[in-house]
């Protein structure tokens, strides 16, 4: 039975986002490959495919091959039984829909499969409201997947499948019952890089993380879930509250393997939370230090603050770890209660000096815009992130998520007027309760630009310039890479100087 597996392309709302739109390598349609391998399994990225090119779709730009002609000649060529279609992100699921409807229109007789964590969230939902989508997998899809094919395949009743939900013959959507969780990862094949345009992706990871340290970078996901509540977050809809770990020797299995084959020189860890058990990370900075690899790390979706500390921080340095982000989110006590961030922003700053101090170049994500935060306590976040520390800083404005607490507070409010598309967490789609997303805009990019003399005027003293930037650049390849990260900062300063904006209300 032939399957094909279609990471869509991706719309946006503006031009300027659109061009700038990068992705990593879609490891979850690796690892559904991987878990496939009795059947003929293809991946079609269309993203992939048609990268080079921005096109004008109506009000909306899009990037990614849309020639609907040709991606139905694709289709056609490989001839597969079912067509499973990735889901993961509320602003890309018109996307997913819109391929999901072109395969039926053309291929009446295919299955259409949606999964991801979009669709999860409320499926019954979105099978009634999309005629062309015949299934959808919940949650975590492998087993579930394998499941579905299985009974396809033999004829079986799709009520006894757990974890789907589909529209039986006479037209009514049925949800079965949930899926447990995979409780050991390691029981799990290495995602099917084999299928994915790996060659693209090495190119373009330097431009999806421009940090980084060493190219080629290859993503790596080496746990799954999180335990913390955090509001804005809506990974609880795959992995619930569930922190599950690959074993350090399985991981390094898999970096020796991507090093080996793929030629790569860094690895980004995209794990939601890597650092809950410390033991594990300890024993994973043994190997690394055992087998001598000359290797990398960083981990862009962020480190918990709270969870590292000296002793840890030294290893990871050892081993390779050269850049930590750490989430802080917000400089404002009373927005880290209701974010439910358990952050100590005294500690934190402790820790940013520390790793300084070590010699690891530090980055502070900060969220700016939620629902009723105050033009004050945006202030408050600004304000610490200058004091902080950090080499340098993003600030992102809040987006609502389906299946996030904040997307249904912002729902409440009214101000869930549209689902913005595209995925851009620098740009303001939404207003708050207080401030217009236009000045939203303004606030992030003023203190975007700031930054940057902010840190010029910290390193003036010799004192901050010896404690904090020269343990970072005593190496050529350590000051090469403060040159780079300098150039790159100082490029997109330059950016946000010459945006417009529109008067704020």
């Amino acid at each position: 039975m032939k399957i094909l597996l279609i990471h869509p392309y991706v719309t946006t709302e503006s031009l300027h986002e659109c061009h700038n739109l990068v992705l990593t390598e879609p490891l979850g349609l690796a690892c559904l490959a991987s878990c496939l391998q009795d059947y003929d399994v293809e991946i079609l990225d269309l993203f992939a495919l048609g990268f080079t090119k921005v096109q004008k779709i109506g009000h909306f730009y899009r990037k990614g091959l849309s020639d609907y002609n040709r991606i139905v000649r694709l289709i056609d060529d490989f001839n597969p039984k079912i067509i499973g279609i990735t889901c993961n992100f509320t602003s890309f699921a018109p996307d997913a829909y819109e391929i999901a409807k072109l395969v039926k229109d053309n291929f009446k007789d295919r299955l259409v499969i949606l999964g991801g964590a979009h669709v999860t969230i409320d499926a019954e939902n979105i099978l009634e409201n999309n005629p062309a989508a015949d299934i959808i997998v919940r949650g975590e899809g492998e087993v579930t997947l394998k499941k579905l094919v299985e009974a396809i395949e033999n004829g079986e009743d799709l009520g006894l499948v757990d974890g789907i939900s589909y529209r039986k013959k006479d037209g009514r959507v049925k949800s079965n019952p949930s899926r447990k969780l995979i409780e050991n990862l390691d029981s799990l094949p290495f995602p099917d890089r084999k299928k994915l345009s790996m060659e693209f992706y090495l190119k373009v990871n330097s431009l999806a993380m421009p940090f980084a340290k060493r190219e080629p970078v290859a993503s790596i996901l080496t746990s799954r879930g999180c335990p913390y509540e955090c509001i804005f977050c809506s990974t609880k809809v795959m992995w619930e509250r569930k922190w599950r770990p690959k074993s350090a020797e399985k991981l390094i299995e898999e970096i020796e393997m991507l090093m080996k084959i793929y030629g790569a020189r860094e690895i980004a860890i995209m794990d939601d939370q890597f650092m809950l058990d410390r033991n594990r990370v300890n024993s994973i900075c043994d190997l690394i230090i055992e087998k001598s690899l000359n290797i990398t790390l960083t981990i862009p979706p962020g480190t918990s603050v709270w969870l590292a500390d000296e002793r840890l921080l030294k290893k990871m340095k050892k081993a390779g770890f050269y850049r930590l982000c750490f989430p802080i989110e917000t400089g404002n006590q009373e927005t880290l209660k209701f974010i439910r961030k358990p952050v100590n922003l005294t500690k934190a700053k402790k820790t940013v000096e520390l790793a300084n101090q070590i010699g690891i170049w530090t980055q502070g994500n900060f969220i700016i815009g939620f629902p009723y935060e105050t033009r004050d306590e945006i202030q408050d976040t600004i304000n610490y992130a200058f004091q902080s520390g950090l080499d340098y800083v993003i600030f992102y404005v809040a987006k609502p998520y389906a299946g996030a607490e904040m997307y249904e507070i912002f729902k409440k409010e009214g101000l869930l007027t549209d689902v913005a598309r595209g995925s851009n967490l620098e740009t303001a789609n939404y207003d708050t309760k207080t401030v217009k997303a236009s000045e939203l805009q303004y606030l992030r990019d003023k203190a975007s630009r700031q930054y940057l003399f902010v840190k010029l005027l910290f390193y003036l003293p010799p004192s901050n310039f010896y404690k904090y930037l020269l343990p970072k650049i005593l190496s050529k390849e350590n000051f090469l890479y403060a040159v780079k990260i300098a150039f790159r900062i100082i490029k997109k300063t330059l950016r946000q100087n010459n945006k417009k904006y529109v008067k704020a209300a």
